[in-house]
């Protein structure tokens, strides 16, 4: 399937201090982009069919074969705008069997190119792999990395509890790159309390860092990991498709200043 894609655009973000804040102020600039873009998207026609991979006790069906979306606009000063050159792109493919061994690989780029300088611009890679032992039985495994540059001052690259470093508070480390690895070892259970949702567990392990500009001038900490248990909640009386995650985590590394132990709750469109 090939569509292609036409629109306009009007993207205006402003900022200001906290009134009275104790820290100090880190303001960014303010922007404005009114832009039409053009794009186009591709779509190979394969899907497969499984359970137990996202969801819990579920039929999905999942693309499994290429896809390709990228947009180019232009933004310009007598759209009531900045002159900017915006763009995004991104690609994936699955390989292999969901019922048996499948990887799946990523790629997404976006940013501005400003008075011939790129700015905001993002690179992320991702590779999924997971091995299916049994119907309610998945080890699973995924390795990310985010290249930055000259990124905007209220876009850094974040790591920690709310993005996959579960044993550390939210937003523990910033910078402009970050790599991060997590396995699980994830159980699908039977059991399903007062027909109101379904259960699942799992037994993870992450380790990542930050590299690069700090917008608040945080230290780097280097290398961090992980390692705790997990449980899974899926309502069925609903069709937001959302699971709900409960993770206790122990972080292996870090400053002195941090709990032993990290319990973070959340909702995830997955697994």
């Amino acid at each position: 399937v090939r569509r292609y894609i036409a629109g306009v655009v009007s993207d205006e973000s402003l900022f200001s201090s906290v009134i009275d804040g104790t820290l100090p102020a880190a303001v960014p600039d303010d922007r404005k982009y009114v832009y039409p873009f053009v794009g186009i998207e591709i779509l190979e026609n394969r899907f497969e069919t499984t359970t137990n991979r996202d969801q819990i006790d579920k039929t999905e069906d999942l693309l499994t074969g290429t896809r390709f979306y990228a947009t180019l606009g232009w933004s310009d000063e007598s759209f009531d705008g900045q002159d900017a050159l915006l763009y995004q792109i991104s690609a994936g493919r699955w390989y292999g069997s969901l019922d048996k061994a499948a990887l799946a690989l990523a790629l997404d780029a976006s940013g501005r190119v400003e008075d011939g300088e790129s700015v905001n611009a993002l690179l992320s890679a991702s590779m999924r792999y997971s091995k299916r032992f049994s119907p309610k039985n998945t080890f699973f495994a995924a390795l990310s990395g985010t290249f930055g540059e000259n990124l905007d001052l209220d876009s850094p690259v974040e790591l920690g509890g709310d993005t996959g470093l579960r044993g550390y508070p939210l937003r523990y480390q910033t910078g402009d790159s970050k790599i991060l690895l997590s396995v699980e070892q994830r159980y699908f259970w039977d059991w399903y309390p007062f027909r109101l949702f379904r259960v699942g567990g799992a037994i993870f392990g992450d380790v990542g860092r930050t590299w690069g500009d700090h917008p608040t001038g945080g230290s780097e900490l280097g290398w961090l990991r992980d390692i705790g248990v997990g449980l899974r909640f899926a309502p069925t009386r609903g069709g937001s498709g959302k699971i709900v995650h409960l993770d206790i985590a122990f972080p292996l590394d870090g400053d002195p200043t941090i709990d032993d132990v990290q319990i973070v709750l959340e909702s995830k469109r997955s697994f």
